[in-house]
């Protein structure tokens, strides 16, 4: 009986384990294919979506879209038992970072691809480990802000205002 229970234990950890890279792999191809598409084929449309240039606003995009395609594909691999506002948290927090991250690391390189690839291995992994299960607040709130982050990437990047998160880097 025992090994049944502890076999069915080990089959659920690899199924989830499985699901987070999924969404890892999925959300590091959007990722890559919304930016080569718009280099591509340079659009409006696109623009909303993929970073135009490497500034820290526009590279925020390269979080936020490609993770929320990445969550909607494999939502169903994961099971039922997961926070939802977590998933928000998670996207809303993963897309400041990497404001924040590149705004700090822009004085030293051009490229924050590094950066993009760690925090979005490192909000997944925060996500798998504590946010899954308990999200701390109102789920109404996280909801909420990751709507208004979503409509303000539109919105801006329609219409930049000036500042230095809008402004692109100048890497010596």
């Amino acid at each position: 009986m025992e090994e049944r229970n502890g076999a069915g234990e080990v089959n659920g950890v690899k199924k989830e384990t499985g699901g987070y890279l999924l969404c890892l792999t999925v959300t590091v191809a959007a990722g890559i294919g919304l930016r080569c598409l718009y280099a591509a084929a340079p659009h409006p449309v696109l623009a909303t979506l993929a970073p135009v240039n490497n500034s820290p606003w526009e590279l925020g995009k390269m979080v936020f879209w490609p993770y929320l395609a990445g969550v909607l594909t494999t939502r169903r691999l994961r099971g039922r038992q997961e926070s939802h506002a977590g998933q928000c948290l998670t996207l809303t927090g993963m897309s400041l970072a990497m404001m924040l991250s590149c705004c700090l690391v822009r004085s030293f390189c051009d490229s924050c691809l590094a950066v993009w690839l760690t925090v979005l291995a490192a909000g997944l992994a925060l996500y798998a480990a504590v946010l899954r299960k308990k999200t701390p607040g109102s789920e109404w709130l996280w909801y909420a802000l990751a709507i208004l982050l979503g409509i303000a990437f539109v919105l801006f990047s329609a219409m930049p205002p000036s500042g230095a998160l809008f402004t692109p880097s100048s890497a010596p």
